[in-house]
């Protein structure tokens, strides 16, 4: 048993240095491919995220083929990872050429901390790519780093606008303000306004909280005015609001979320507005 071993060891060693000189002589005639992002692609960005391409190029200058055998991926935005994954790919990249391997890649913004409310009111979202490239050479597998990095153009939200606030009824006991809402639709195409939720304030009260079904379709690049009407209860209210109204100078402050369906599915985008105006 002692000999078999002692054999054992010694013929490894014998062998171990005629190994390391194949490996070593295998990797001077085989030099390592030259991977990397070529480019990254938007194919449809809109109000709840993007769908990109990223396009990995790998170039093998040998006089040998290569394969691929997988890419590992990470998709950050924001700082964030939103997307993690491998794609499976057993392209063959031939001697002395370049191949383009394209990764598509869908991103939601709900994803985010922020949500899509967020993100909706930035220009450009940051992203980073990390990700890892693994080939099948004549050598043994052999993995490289990709990173890419830029900035996802993030389409304006539908512009909301305060155009007035008219006194309706006024008597001792209530109120009546019309909030005048416009709303304008700058994008390609078109946006179906289901229903405002809001809350709106005086001097910081809250003076209503409820909702109003609109059901009317916005065209693209078109606007449209809805009128809100509101009621508000004088009596209980402080003296100094009561008299605000009175003087028809308003301090004002309104939330509004505003349900959408687009071409893209369902979308709640919030707004909020304070400032002085004065009452029609």
């Amino acid at each position: 048993m002692q000999r078999t071993r002692l054999f054992r060891f010694w013929l490894f060693v014998a062998i171990l240095p005629v190994t390391l000189q194949c490996a070593s002589l295998a990797k001077k005639f085989f030099d390592p491919p030259q991977v990397g992002v070529d480019k990254v692609e938007f194919s449809k960005v809109d109000l709840t995220g993007v769908d990109l391409i990223v396009h990995v190029k790998i170039h093998n200058p040998n006089s040998v083929g290569a394969t691929l055998n997988h890419i590992e991926y990470a998709f950050e935005v924001e700082g964030e990872r939103l997307l993690k994954g491998t794609k499976a790919d057993k392209t063959k990249i031939l001697s002395n050429d370049t191949s383009i391997i394209p990764i598509p890649v869908s991103i939601s913004y709900a994803g985010l901390k922020s949500g899509i409310a967020g993100a909706l009111n930035k220009k450009s979202l940051p992203f980073a790519l990390k990700g890892k490239v693994v080939l099948d050479t004549p050598i043994g597998d052999m993995s490289f780093d990709i990173a890419e990095k830029g900035d996802i153009p993030v389409p304006d939200r539908p512009r909301f606008e305060l155009e007035k606030i008219a006194l309706g009824e006024f008597s001792v006991a209530t109120a009546t303000l019309m909030v005048h809402i416009k709303v304008s639709n700058n994008h390609d195409f078109s946006l179906d306004i289901e229903k405002f939720r809001y809350e709106f304030s005086l001097q910081d009260n809250l003076i209503s909280a409820s909702e109003i079904n609109v059901q009317r379709s916005l065209n693209q690049d078109k606007s449209m005015s809805v009128a809100l009407p509101i009621t508000v209860k004088l009596l209980g209210l402080k003296r100094s609001v009561v008299d605000m109204i009175k003087s028809g100078q308003l301090k004002y402050s309104m939330k509004f979320d505003l349900n959408l369906k687009t071409r893209f599915g369902p979308l709640t985008i919030p707004y909020e507005r304070d400032g002085l105006t004065s009452l029609y």
